[in-house]
């Protein structure tokens, strides 16, 4: 009667629950944010550091002094 945890009435066959990092590659949410994050990487490697504009033009360096 004084126990602070009490057992439950099945025999005490609880369900065992993963760790929520094992369980969250079960999510889609998980798996679309890994494919948005994979492409934005992918996008900014292939443009050389987004240097390369659409039309297919090398942005101009910035000078290190302002005149």
């Amino acid at each position: 009667m004084n126990d602070p945890h009490p057992q439950p009435h099945d025999g005490g066959a609880r369900p065992q629950h993963r760790p929520y990092w094992k369980r969250m590659h079960q999510s889609p949410f998980f798996w679309v944010a890994a494919f948005f994050i994979m492409l934005a990487m992918t996008i900014y490697v292939m443009t050389d550091n987004l240097s390369i504009r659409p039309d297919g033009k090398r942005q101009q360096p910035v000078p290190a002094v302002a005149p």
